[in-house]
């Protein structure tokens, strides 16, 4: 099964910070994660949110004035094998 997820990446983490502290206060659903490998190969936060939030996140990034570097859309599977799964497949 796949869902649509949004990734937001900061230019530092303070913005992804700040970012998740006003995401929180509005109740919509925020993660900070390190940034994948393949939409950067720069180190640092990024925030995944659910895509449908999407015209409130774009409020909220105006009305707090928030520094924000790239927004990404992508299909994200939601029943794959976490860590501890693969490594006991390959014994």
């Amino acid at each position: 099964m796949e869902k649509t997820v949004c990734i937001m990446t900061f230019h530092a983490t303070y913005h992804a910070l700040g970012f998740e502290k006003v995401l929180k206060e509005q109740n919509i659903d925020v993660k900070l994660i390190p940034v994948p490998r393949d939409l950067s190969s720069s180190c640092g936060s990024a925030a995944r949110f659910r895509c449908q939030d999407l015209s409130s996140v774009k409020a909220l990034v105006d009305e707090y004035c928030i520094e924000v570097d790239e927004l990404y859309e992508r299909e994200e599977e939601t029943d794959r094998p976490g860590l501890l799964d693969r490594i006991l497949r390959k014994k």
